[in-house]
């Protein structure tokens, strides 16, 4: 028997690795990248433009998304797109400071059209490769596994680029990203049907998306993606209201950049301790509450201590919420839907909506009422949809634990 003819495998912490390379590729262009364009006399302004250009893929993958749901398996899909964007990085980093930006940023960009499919990829293998009862675990792996894998794939650019030529740099840099991508190809993956590449597939995927919307359950997932709890968005800004504890620079960077990496990887880790058959609406509605109590937290205490408390507090929540909340959309693509990646990929363009309203609000907040209301709106989101979830719960006497998979599987039935 090989690995791939094994019932156990794939293992809900093999998600864990196959994110790696898109958590390289972020932790690169997030800390390396700007810290070298400014090194080069690149203007912050540029800097921050190139950056704003780099997360277009990020919320238009769903357009492409669609490639590798047909012809190749979604293993053969992210193996070759983390190629593609290793190549992509081996090409960008020695542009750094010596060619046109639109050159280096065209590869970049590239490299994040590229690396988004890995994304999609891993997502829709989560969803076909694994058990219902296994999801859960593998969301939380695949959380930690892009917090950490981010967080030390920034750290291991800056260390190479100080003691090697930056050609080896790259070479390095594009090794790192593309090996756990080969784990892919032990997982076992029926041969996709044979379909046209576009004729009948946007029809097709209309319908899925429209499947959706017809179904209670799945719509009201959906709704609790996009409403304003568990986006971690105070993360954003809690840089910004260090200075009201009295942290300085220093402390930002050993808690908000070192501890909070640790703290965003342990929160989703604590993810997969979450039995399998408790209903995923309410544990991340629960895992919201969980961060704004947290947020709460922060409005009660004073000083460097207080901060630091406060903080990694309210990160290890912030890990969890976005474990639960790819396990929400795992759980609402369901093993069923044939365009399994593309539903993915639309689901967590759809879940950044939340994040970019909130953290606006929470600067609204801020603007009235200083720290304190930065955090209290942050923290009242959660609470509320908290508040909904249960009495929606309670009214219509829903259980709160299942079978995992009776969401989807009831919504077929019906």
């Amino acid at each position: 028997m090989t690995i791939n003819d094994s019932p156990n495998w794939p293992r809900p912490w093999v998600f864990g690795i196959l994110i790696l390379p898109v958590a390289v590729y972020v932790g690169f262009t997030a800390t390396p990248l700007p810290f070298l364009l400014s090194k080069a006399g690149i203007s912050v302004y540029e800097i921050g433009a190139i950056g704003s250009l780099l997360q277009l893929p990020n919320i238009l993958v769903f357009l492409w998304a669609p490639l590798v749901d047909v012809r190749l398996r979604r293993r053969t899909w992210l193996v070759f797109s983390a190629a593609a964007t290793a190549i992509c990085m081996w090409i960008a980093l020695p542009l750094v400071g010596t060619a046109s930006l639109y050159v280096l940023t065209t590869f970049l960009l590239v490299g994040g059209v590229t690396v988004s499919l890995v994304l999609a990829s891993s997502g829709g293998l989560m969803v076909t490769a694994l058990p219902p009862t296994a999801q859960s675990k593998a969301a939380a792996w695949n959380q930690a596994g892009y917090l950490a894998g981010g967080a030390l794939g920034g750290a291991l650019v800056l260390w190479l680029v100080t003691r090697l030529p930056v050609f080896f740099s790259g070479l390095i840099l594009a090794v790192v990203l593309f090996l756990p991508a080969l784990l892919a190809f032990t997982l076992p993956e029926k041969e996709p049907a044979a379909a046209h590449w576009f004729k009948g597939r946007f029809a097709a995927i209309k319908r899925e998306i429209g499947g959706v919307f017809k179904s209670p359950l799945r719509r009201w997932s959906t709704l609790l993606l996009m409403a304003p709890a568990g986006t971690g968005a105070a993360q954003l800004l809690l840089p910004a209201i260090a200075s009201h504890y009295g942290v300085g620079a220093s402390g930002v960077i050993w808690i908000n950049g070192l501890g909070g990496g640790i703290a965003l990887a342990v929160g989703s880790l604590l993810g997969a301790l979450v039995p399998a058959d408790w209903d995923g609406r309410v544990v991340y509605a629960s895992a919201g509450l969980l961060n704004g109590l947290a947020a709460i937290v922060l409005t009660s205490v004073d000083g460097a201590s207080g901060y630091l408390v406060g903080t990694i507090l309210y990160l290890v929540t912030v890990g969890l919420c976005w474990a639960r909340f790819t396990a929400l959309i795992v759980e609402i693509v369901g093993p069923d839907t044939k365009d399994a990646s593309t539903l993915y990929s639309a689901l967590s363009a759809a879940g950044s909506i939340p994040l970019a309203y909130m953290t606006w609000l929470d600067g609204f907040g801020y603007s009235k009422l200083g720290t304190h209301g930065l955090l209290w709106t942050d923290s009242v989101g959660n609470v509320i949809v908290f508040g909904i979830v249960v009495t929606v719960f309670i009214v219509n006497g829903l259980r709160f634990r299942h079978a995992p998979g009776a969401v989807t599987e009831g919504d077929s039935a019906s």
